[in-house]
């Protein structure tokens, strides 16, 4: 993330979108551990586009709490909830507030 826009690159292209497009962010969780990455973080920048970080990848841990963590405001403890759970499941750890 860099100056409010989100960097996502896949297959060598960049998508770029704006933190002001982020719809929702959620953990999900599997249970597929400990051998398998079984936690991820989906972005949903609306329009049917949503961004996928494992917590594995690099970027997964400076990009939460370090960048999107600042700009929104994320339910942390969703996020310890969902550290500690090993089974298949979904913590909303933000939603977009609809306009009136």
């Amino acid at each position: 993330m860099e100056n409010n826009k989100i960097h996502a690159n896949v297959n060598s292209k960049e998508y770029v979108y704006d933190v002001s497009a982020v719809e929702k962010l959620v953990i999900l969780t599997t249970d597929m551990g400990p051998f398998y990455d079984d936690m991820g973080l989906a972005v949903d920048v609306g329009n049917n586009n949503v961004i996928f970080i494992m917590s594995e990848h690099r970027c997964f841990k400076p990009f939460l709490f370090e960048q999107i963590g600042k700009a929104l405001p994320i339910d942390y403890q969703k996020i310890i909830d969902a550290s500690a759970c090993t089974d298949r499941k979904v913590f909303e750890i933000y939603k977009k507030e609809q306009s009136a």
